[in-house]
């Protein structure tokens, strides 16, 4: 059995404490904490005015010009909150870390596709990155939400085969219908991860690929 956590022994970020729309913001932390993962210095993100990287990425995307001229062209009417479109999301947190100094100009370090293979995933993680996924999960009361969260690592059998995907989640552990609310490290079955992460019951995800931090 192999496993790989790039999480491993790394901070926990929750949104439930989150300053800025705590209930909308599970996209931001699991970027947050997926730049974590691979290698980021996800503090250096905070700012006077928040304290939290999460939050802070979420007032950069909200407020920077280039993020809410791409949010204007993919969702001219509004439908939804620039944070909640993954190009939009990608772009916010690839403009924050070259900002901060943290990223080369040139360098993007969340990748956004449409169609990731689980091969691909995986290979990021164990270059060291890690991804951010959105899924269907169900919550207490049955209720099924849109919801996204950081892949940090896998686990596989001895011939290879991902047997679990590891996945820290901002909300809590889906396997209890968030009633237990500490998301950390949660082994999701490989039968779990093809059934609720889009896109839902293909091999082929929507993923966010976040490369592994440069050394310094």
């Amino acid at each position: 059995m192999t496993e790989i956590n790039n999480s491993k022994n790394k901070p926990y970020y929750t949104q439930r404490n989150n300053r800025l729309k705590p209930n909308g913001a599970c996209n931001v932390t699991a970027i947050i904490a997926a730049l974590l993962a691979a290698g980021y210095s996800v503090d250096s993100l905070a700012t006077a005015e928040y304290s939290q990287p999460e939050d802070a990425l979420m007032d950069f995307i909200l407020k920077d010009g280039q993020t809410n001229a791409l949010w204007q062209k993919v969702d001219p009417i509004g439908r939804y909150a620039p944070n909640e479109w993954h190009p939009v999301l990608a772009l916010g947190a690839n403009l924050l870390l070259k900002e901060r100094g943290l990223v080369e100009k040139d360098f993007e370090a969340v990748e956004w596709g449409e169609w990731r293979s689980k091969s691909q995933i995986a290979d990021t993680i164990r270059n060291g990155g890690a991804a951010v996924l959105s899924g269907l999960f169900t919550a207490e009361g049955k209720k099924t939400i849109g919801h996204v969260v950081a892949c940090v690592g896998f686990k596989a059998d001895d011939e290879g085969n991902i047997t679990h995907f590891i996945i820290d989640d901002s909300w809590g552990d889906y396997r209890t219908e968030y009633k237990s609310q500490n998301g950390k490290g949660i082994e999701m079955p490989i039968s779990d991860f093809n059934s609720k992460i889009r896109h839902c019951g293909s091999d082929n995800k929507m993923a966010h690929l976040v490369r592994k931090a440069a050394a310094k």
